[in-house]
């Protein structure tokens, strides 16, 4: 697919490529938006098989940092910072530092966040050269680890759903599965714990459900060829984009299906399926953007009190897009994006006002 195709497909308007070969730096920026403000782009560090698969991957996670915020009505756009390469490979103080210098240029209307495959560590290279940074820790000038709000606003959108489609207002006793436990699986794990649900974890990567299992004796683990075929309340999924295939789709034995990440279906014709099977599929978008809302803040000077009381924002957006969408009889995907293209499109018309 060409380049104009991979844009055309979410309608983004930017995408510029950088390299500095002396430090292995191979970076691709998509903007999707800034009409909203500045905005936040994701950085992702990640081995891709070709330059195809980082663009479109660039464009895709540009455009669903745009769709967050809008549903929140966040004064953030979206964009992306993908880095080709292998992390344990091409990493340096100096490659990040490179990187801050290339920020710069965007004079504030680009903001760097992480994502898979930069640290804390890394970011805080980035920030030798850069003020323009966000979702920093607490002893850089920030309000935390961007994950940890983002685990705080997925529990908010579980009892917005949980009132929806299982008729209780507790996450107590409820049977959750979460595929996928890095950083934001879990961060989402322990908060689940602390609401008393029923947790079943799985992952391909045995070390990080060791780290759970010395923390919990008795978590429950299933092995990842398995877990669609355990009976639950939500499934939630953590791991990849786009991972779970109509086959394994048609497996789950769910009430609910949702996710940390954006998308969590490899093809969203599948929804037809969810729902013949009287599975209610909200995507990860709709529930994840606790990180938006901490960004958000962050740019604005606001304190984590503020950050705390607007996570509340997402238990509110989420019932009221399932009512409506079950009300209109209106795919959930498709209103909550018509929602947000709407927002978009009534903020850049006020702002032609003179």
């Amino acid at each position: 697919m060409s380049i104009f195709e991979h844009m055309k497909k979410n309608k983004s308007r930017e995408l510029l490529f950088f390299e500095e070969e002396t430090l292995n730096l191979k970076a691709i920026i998509a903007v999707d938006s800034i009409i909203l403000g500045p905005a936040n782009a994701s950085a992702k560090l990640f081995d891709y098989k070709n330059e195809d698969e980082a663009v479109a991957d660039a464009l895709d996670i540009a455009y669903y940092n745009s769709l967050r915020a809008a549903l929140l009505r966040r004064s953030v756009g979206g964009a992306s910072i993908v880095l080709l390469g292998n992390p344990n490979k091409v990493k340096s103080e100096m490659y990040f530092r490179a990187l801050g210098v290339f920020l710069n240029r965007w004079n504030g209307k680009l903001f760097m966040s992480i994502s898979k495959g930069v640290s804390y560590e890394d970011l805080n290279y980035v920030s030798r050269e850069s003020k323009f940074i966000l979702g920093k820790e607490e002893s850089h000038g920030g309000l935390g680890k961007i994950y940890v709000n983002r685990a705080k606003g997925m529990i908010k959108g579980f009892k917005a759903i949980a009132k929806y489609k299982l008729k209780t207002n507790s996450l107590k006793g409820l049977k959750i599965v979460v595929q996928g436990v890095g950083d934001l699986g879990s961060e989402l794990v322990k908060q689940l714990i602390e609401e008393e649900a029923n947790i079943i974890i799985t992952d391909k990567i045995y070390d990080r459900i060791k780290v759970i299992q010395d923390k919990v004796d008795d978590i429950k683990i299933e092995k990842p060829n398995k877990i669609y075929d355990v009976k639950c309340d939500i499934f939630c999924s953590c791991a990849t984009e786009r991972l779970i295939s109509s086959e394994n789709l048609k497996r789950i034995k769910a009430k609910v299906l949702t996710g940390g990440t954006n998308q969590a279906l490899k093809n969203l014709k599948d929804v037809s399926i969810l729902k013949e099977n009287n599975v209610l599929y909200v995507p990860g978008y709709i529930i994840n953007g606790g990180d938006i809302i901490q960004m958000a803040n962050e740019k604005e000077g606001y304190g984590a009190d503020k950050v705390e009381t607007e996570l509340n924002d997402i238990y509110k957006n989420t019932l009221d897009l399932i009512i409506e969408s079950d009300e209109k009889n209106v795919v959930l995907c498709k209103l909550a994006t018509q929602k947000a293209e709407e927002y978009v499109k009534n903020v850049s018309a006020i702002k032609m006002i003179r």
